[in-house]
């Protein structure tokens, strides 16, 4: 399995907020009912390795997202690149520009 990484700077820049210990972060950032939540850990396992992002990056294990407080859809995950694409129906269209903007800025989808 392989997960990409991104550095904090970069999410703070396109308007995340900051990664926490708790390992998430959203976009908007003050938003409880619409936004991209993204999973963010510096590390995991890999079979039986544990893997650690580079000093001030993260991995971007899962991106979600919720609309009126509610879970709207979650990017499929390819294991062997690590990235994330848009599931069958869905599009960066889909999304407000201001999202697909603070999407693009990860790097992490395809």
């Amino acid at each position: 399995m392989r997960y990409l990484q991104v550095s904090k700077q970069t999410l703070r820049n396109a308007g995340y907020s900051s990664p926490p210990a708790q390992a998430n972060t959203f976009f908007p950032a003050n938003s409880q009912t619409d936004h991209i939540h993204l999973g963010v850990p510096t590390s995991y396992v890999d079979g039986n390795e544990q893997r650690f992002a580079e000093d001030g990056n993260v991995f971007v294990t899962y991106v979600s997202f919720k609309r009126n407080n509610a879970f709207w859809f979650r990017l499929d995950h390819n294991d062997a690149n690590g990235y994330f694409s848009f599931p069958a129906g869905r599009s960066a269209a889909d999304l407000p520009a201001t999202w697909a903007a603070a999407l693009g800025a990860t790097g992490v989808v395809r």
